[in-house]
């Protein structure tokens, strides 16, 4: 690692365009951490720009992450930026610089709160890594190892010798290493989906483990003309009185005021739901997903 004396002239290092992220605990996936700035929008032209852009960390790894939109705005979408987020162990006060090197392709450097350059994966994201990636790196070590021994069966001298042979127990030790992250990667991945599978299966059970507080639910035939919200979540998040919603969809080009009553027992989308049905186009089988932005406006990202 290598310190940078202030923060401030980070931005200034290089003459490509560029901007800067402060990973708050607080705020880590909302939607203005995942913004990308207008300014910096500004100064990359048309036939550069693209929905999909790339994060490339000093140490060759790299993360694509598609874009979204929502009225002038552009957003990382949620999963890719989480994602980023998870491998690489962020989320304690860094500070992320990103510095366009040319068609939505960014160079990202990572500031740890010590003013610290990361040169390199953390333990905890080298073990959160794919199990694919940590099989190809115990091959490459492997096949690093079979050349050693090949060009130790003659050592110069005695030196040599034990010089490869201490070279040979660490790599050695890497492999050990490197095996046991992969079967925890393994494991890991597998306890992931089993939760997943336990949560698809249960509307009631929409999630809000997300710092921006959202629910997901499949339309079903008793969802046209009114919409149970889960419980979990009204009771969270929603009012306790009635109160009119303003629901915008993902893209930004239709927005529908939906009321919104509470009963002893649920509260539910009613009056101004089957107008958003229509507009919105839902049919059942789509997959819902609504984001509480204000107290009384959410954003509706619709998938099949």
């Amino acid at each position: 690692m290598r310190t940078n004396s202030c923060f401030g002239m980070i931005m200034e290092e290089g003459k490509d365009p560029g901007f800067f992220k402060v990973l708050r605990k607080e705020d880590l996936s909302s939607p203005t951490m995942r913004g990308i700035p207008q300014d910096f929008l500004k100064s990359i032209s048309a036939k550069e720009f693209s929905f999909k852009m790339v994060l490339k960390l000093p140490w060759g790894s790299s993360w694509q992450i598609k874009l979204s939109k929502y009225q002038s705005f552009y957003y990382m979408e949620k999963n890719g930026w989480d994602q980023f987020l998870s491998d690489n162990g962020l989320g304690d006060d860094e500070l992320l610089t990103f510095t366009h090197k040319g068609n939505m392709c960014f160079n990202v450097t990572i500031y740890q709160i010590n003013c610290l350059e990361m040169l390199g994966p953390t333990r905890s994201a080298t073990i959160a890594s794919s199990s694919q990636i940590k099989r190809e790196e115990v091959n490459n070590v492997m096949e690093e190892e079979r050349e050693s021994l090949s060009a130790s069966s003659y050592p110069a001298s005695e030196t040599a010798e034990s010089t490869v042979g201490g070279r040979l127990r660490q790599k050695r030790e890497l492999i050990n290493l490197g095996k046991k992250q992969v079967k925890e990667a393994e494991k890991s991945n597998k306890r992931k989906k089993r939760k997943m599978d336990t949560d698809s299966d249960d509307d009631s059970e929409a999630g809000t483990s997300s710092l921006v507080p959202e629910f997901t639910l499949t339309i079903k035939k008793s969802y046209v003309l009114f919409l149970g919200v889960p419980k979990r979540f009204a009771e969270m998040h929603m009012p306790k009185e009635e109160r009119v919603f303003k629901i915008h969809d993902s893209k930004g080009n239709k927005s529908c005021e939906v009321t919104s009553l509470v009963s002893a027992t649920q509260s539910r989308f009613s009056r101004g739901w089957p107008r958003l049905v229509k507009d919105f186009g839902l049919v059942v089988g789509n997959v819902c997903t609504f984001q509480l932005i204000k107290p009384t406006e959410m954003i509706l990202t619709v998938s099949k």
